[in-house]
């Protein structure tokens, strides 16, 4: 039996990035941090691109961020807390965001 896709309950945020100014980053990351955590978000992928086995990979770092559910990345993502962090990111990456719903496999 071929097993089916069904979405489930988590939401995650793929966070593409190029850092220009490591300082300004690190000092982004930490107060997003702790704005991420408010929604339930937990990193589960934080690092650079090793290994390109196909393509050519668009930027240097990638982050990973698994939430309860889409919506509650998306509460991160429209936080006016985080919504006023985004110029400190911008000023010191090239970075890329999708919010994505995950999936899991029937087993029927």
């Amino acid at each position: 039996m071929v097993p089916t896709l069904a979405l489930m309950a988590n939401g995650y945020a793929v966070i593409l990035l190029d850092v220009h100014d490591t300082d300004l980053y690190i000092e982004y990351a930490k107060k997003a941090t702790s704005i991420e955590a408010r929604y339930g978000g937990r990193p589960i992928v934080v690092g650079d691109a090793k290994e390109v086995v196909d393509g050519i990979w668009p930027t240097q770092r990638i982050v990973i961020l698994e939430f309860q559910s889409l919506e509650q990345a998306r509460g991160w993502d429209r936080d006016p807390e985080y919504e006023a962090l985004i110029p400190l990111r911008h000023n010191a990456t090239r970075s890329q965001i999708l919010l994505i719903e995950g999936f899991e496999r029937d087993q029927a």
